[in-house]
């Protein structure tokens, strides 16, 4: 079995005001993911806060400075010896024209539903195809009737609140 190096990487969803997603592509002279669509951002360097590497990840591939918002995911890239973890956010850009390094080759606004149109990146292919199962899981959660919802979501609190109700119960004197 293979020892990883874990690695930090972070990556920004910016929309714009159609609810268009940015992603650009790497240039085909790229170590990794050569002439693939991915998302602004990259690695954490020694030191920075993953958010300080986030906008200047950002500001050297786009010229863009953003505001960051939340965390929307988590994905993985298994690389040579390295395991990336990407934390993806949304933000929303505050100034500063488009204008790529020479990193990129090439940039567009896409709907998040039309993102299987483009080669992407492997971390970012497997996001999508798993923030797509998400939401179809939930639809179909959704579609049972409210009784079967409150029992599940009951299920679901017991590991939770089972530890909470114990320690309750002892502070009490009731255990």
């Amino acid at each position: 079995m293979i020892e990883y190096v874990f690695g930090l990487a972070v990556r920004v969803l910016l929309t714009d005001e159609k609810g268009k997603i940015l992603i650009i592509k790497r240039s085909t002279s790229s170590k990794t993911n050569p002439g693939k669509w991915e998302l602004p951002g990259g690695k954490v360097d020694s030191g920075e806060s993953f958010d300080q590497a986030l906008r200047r990840e950002v500001y050297e591939e786009t010229n863009l400075k953003i505001k960051l918002d939340h965390v929307v995911g988590v994905c993985e890239q298994n690389l040579p010896l390295i395991r990336a973890i990407h934390i993806v956010m949304s933000g929303e850009i505050i100034e500063g024209y488009l204008n790529l390094s020479s990193e990129h080759e090439g940039y567009a606004w896409v709907f998040f539903e039309d993102l299987h149109d483009y080669e992407l990146a492997d971390w970012l292919n497997d996001f999508v195809i798993n923030r797509n199962k998400a939401y179809n899981n939930y639809d179909e959660e959704n579609k049972n009737t409210a009784s079967t919802n409150k029992n599940s979501t009951k299920e679901a609190l017991k590991p939770w609140l089972n530890p909470i109700k114990d320690s309750v119960d002892k502070m009490l004197g009731k255990k």
